[in-house]
């Protein structure tokens, strides 16, 4: 995770996947460069992106995108401009990413997963990792009342509208503790008493997905802790969840 650096995307949150094997690749491939997460958005709701793309990068009706970089290689992703033509960096070393988006806010929450270079657009994948990222931090956190935060979940979403995880979790910002349940058939996971580190604008503590206990942690984003975003993770790496939400 990290902030990218330059250009129109500057100052977005961004997220970096690397392979270690390929050094020395050079503008071959890509890896290892900050990728703002608006700027893959901004591709998958494009209609020509979309047609060019369909199956690859795409928002689907959950408003997740779904991004198959396994399947990006070839002079099919090369770019007609200024009347020369631009090699697009071999992709398909880079796993399949998946994420959405909370509210407005740059924002976000998914699941990264290995999957071999060329493969169908149905494989699930293998060393599946969830993840969150964001800017505008809450810098004034609420220290008393509670506040209720509509949530989305990511777990295992290898295919466009995939069922998504929906629930919602209570903050209570005077004894500083998040409780709440979001779910979807066949999983369901719990955060029971987080607790709220309000200096930080995060939280962090138990979790429980059918029975397994595992360890949450996130952040509240924009004013007056408007949104949230975390990860749910356990040793059962098919239970781990990440999730975003707005208040409501």
């Amino acid at each position: 995770m990290g902030i990218e650096g330059e250009g129109n995307y500057r100052g977005k949150a961004a997220i970096n996947v690397v392979d270690p094997s390929l050094k020395g690749q050079g503008r071959k491939v890509a890896n290892n460069n900050p990728t703002p997460f608006a700027k893959v958005d901004s591709i998958g709701t494009r209609p020509f992106i979309r047609r060019l793309a369909n199956g690859i990068v795409n928002k689907d009706r959950n408003g997740v995108i779904v991004s198959r970089m396994y399947r990006m290689s070839g002079p099919a992703w090369n770019v007609l401009y200024n009347n020369k033509i631009w090699k697009m960096p071999d992709h398909s070393h880079l796993g399949r990413m998946t994420y959405g988006k909370v509210g407005n806010l740059d924002v976000y929450f998914g699941e990264w997963a290995d999957v071999k270079a060329g493969a169908g657009a149905g494989t699930v994948g293998t060393n599946t990792s969830v993840f969150y990222n964001g800017t505008g931090k809450t810098t004034r956190m609420p220290t008393s009342g509670k506040a209720t935060y509509a949530v989305k979940g990511i777990n295992n979403y290898v295919n466009q509208n995939s069922p998504i995880m929906i629930g919602t979790l209570t903050a209570d910002f005077g004894a500083k503790k998040l409780n709440g349940t979001i779910a979807k058939t066949g999983l369901s996971v719990a955060i029971n008493n987080a607790t709220i580190n309000t200096a930080q604008a995060s939280f962090d503590g138990a979790a429980k997905a059918n029975g397994v206990i595992g360890k949450t942690h996130g952040n509240f984003y924009g004013n007056n802790a408007a949104a949230l975003a975390g990860v749910a993770d356990f040793n059962n790496p098919k239970l781990n969840t990440a999730f975003g939400g707005t208040r409501r």
